[in-house]
Parts: C-alpha cells; structure tokens; sequence
C-alpha cells in the first residue's frame, strides 16, 4: 500500500470502487484529503479518501477508496500556433457578408 500523497487536480491514482482496482483520474480537490475521481469508464466517484486515513468502520463501509498515487496525467501542448489559420476568408467577401447581415438587421431583405 502507498503512503498518502496530497494530490492536485490531473493526477492519477488507483482507487477502489466496490472491491474493484480501477485507474482514476482527480478532477477536484474538495477539501485537505478528499478527492472527486473520474473512473476510466467515465463514473464520478465524490468524497474519496486514501484507504489509510479511513478509520476500521469506514473501512468496511466505505465503497471506494484511494490505494495508490500511479503518476500524473501529461497534457499535451499543441505545436501549432492557435492565432493562425490556414483557411482566412476573403476581406471583400468579408465586407460583402457584413453589409448583407446590416441590411437584413434593418430590415432589407432583397430575395
């Protein structure tokens, strides 16, 4: 068993949901040491807590616990600048498209 680890939002832990290992990601820090988990399958687990902090009632009540820090998530950066586009539009057909929304905003609509 792991020793407890303060963990931040985007690390990954293997937690125990009704007696089942699972890997979960954290999506929030709730409080000291409670965690909201995301489960691979998608299942949100609240209020989870490391296995060594629970007390010998919890530990047989509780359905799901923290049993291991397994690392944390790499989120990956985009190599491509995010301000440019290959696929611009034309600043005539700009203008043209604006005037067309003014005209149709006052109310002139040629068909």
């Amino acid at each position: 068993m792991a020793r407890k680890k303060k963990l931040k939002v985007g690390d990954l832990v293997r937690a125990y949901f009704l007696g089942t290992p699972d890997r979960c990601e954290v999506i929030e820090v709730t409080d000291k040491n409670l965690y909201k988990l995301r489960m691979s399958s998608g299942t949100i687990l609240p209020g989870v807590t490391w296995h060594t902090l629970l007390n010998a009632k919890e530990k047989k009540n509780k359905p799901w616990y923290i049993d291991a820090y397994l690392g944390h998530k790499q989120i990956t950066k985009s190599t491509e600048d995010q301000n440019t586009s290959q696929n611009t539009t034309d600043t005539d057909k700009l203008k043209e498209a604006i005037n067309i929304q003014k005209n149709f905003v006052k109310g002139k609509i040629d068909k």
